[in-house]
């Protein structure tokens, strides 16, 4: 097997300036020195939105000049028709993802639901069969998808630590914190009523909620200095907006489309030396009480909750351990070893 070399032969294209684009396409490929590029629209007609392609801002020539294409979540007609002549030019083609994408039509409170109906399902698993392999974020959804694509590989996430690098300002409050994006309120609302009664008994305690307005429900009860909702915002300015939060909160639903989620609160929290108490099933590195804590349901969660609240060393010496743990074993430096051997067995 000839040795694949990343910065020739392999493009990683992603969706536009989404988070993903950035986690699973810019990261990876810029850890193995790899061409990429976040675009939009479908071919023979995507635009070109960001990206760094024989080190200029521009498309990638996709048939000259690569071994090996990874493409986030095609899917359509022109997609099908790209991934054939991509092949035809002899090509390795790999259908990308880190969501359980059949698993975001049962949220309610997902935002996008309606765009991944069954039609489109039946358009994503028509890629994924073309493809030559597929490169998945855990190890359910490789199991999952597996029936698409026999050929499937887990990289999981990894992080550039140097965008943590951040000094947590000190502070009179401890707050506790969430952050993500869509289709979390089912499983959060639970946990932040337990956050609402430990505010009203303790006025130290605020709440932040970043990516969603999670806190707004509280301001009428707490005011608005104790609950603070941040937009969602771009991915430079996310670690500084984490760094207001002193314990971070993961909880999740039982569903398939939870049980496909990467462990990324947990990876981000702890880069900034922030414990966290999470749900086993979606966070199952984290080693309870050393590099964070496990809670399935409320009454788990908010004994967990006082005892860091009730113990700035607690907070200080599990998000240290979690950091530690995050920064040896999760930075993408470490993680893209794992992007190199698999892209190593796709193209062989």
């Amino acid at each position: 097997m000839s040795e694949l070399n990343p910065k020739e032969d392999v493009c990683f294209l992603g969706l536009g300036v989404s988070a993903p684009c950035y986690y699973r396409a810019m990261l990876p490929a810029m850890a193995l020195k790899a061409d990429w590029a976040g675009v939009h629209g479908y071919p023979p007609k995507l635009w070109y939105a960001t990206g760094s392609v024989k080190g200029e801002s521009k498309l990638p020539d996709l048939i000259d000049d690569y071994k090996v294409i990874v493409i986030q979540q095609p899917k359509g007609e022109s997609w099908e028709q790209m991934i054939t002549a991509l092949q035809g030019a002899g090509k390795k083609v790999v259908f990308e993802v880190d969501d359980y994408l059949h698993g975001v039509n049962e949220r309610v409170d997902h935002g996008f639901k309606d765009s991944f109906d069954q039609r489109a399902l039946v358009l994503y698993e028509r890629c994924m069969r073309m493809c030559d392999a597929m490169i998945v974020s855990t190890d359910f959804i490789a199991r999952k998808y597996k029936k698409f694509n026999p050929n499937i590989y887990v990289c999981k996430n990894g992080l550039d630590l140097k965008r943590y690098a951040l000094t947590r300002p000190k502070r009179d409050t401890v707050n506790i914190g969430w952050a993500g994006a869509t289709g979390h309120l089912e499983a959060i609302r639970p946990w932040i009523t337990q956050v609402y009664h430990l505010m009203m008994q303790r006025e130290e305690v605020c709440f932040v909620s970043i990516g969603q307005n999670f806190a707004d429900g509280l301001k009428p009860h707490v005011g608005e200095e104790r609950a603070i909702s941040i937009p969602f915002c771009a991915i430079e300015q996310y670690p500084a907006a984490m760094s207001m939060i002193d314990i971070a909160l993961a909880p999740a639903g039982g569903g398939g489309w939870y049980k496909g989620k990467s462990d990324l609160r947990w990876l981000e929290a702890s880069a900034l030396g922030i414990p966290i108490i999470a749900r086993e099933t979606v966070y199952p590195e984290i080693e309870h009480g050393v590099t964070g804590f496990h809670a399935t349901a409320p009454h788990e969660m908010v004994p967990i909750l006082m005892d860091l609240l009730n113990d700035p060393d607690l907070r200080e010496r599990i998000g240290s351990q979690a950091k530690e743990y995050v920064s040896e074993h999760r930075s993408i430096t470490k993680t893209s070893e794992v992007w190199a051997d698999a892209l190593q067995a796709i193209a062989g």
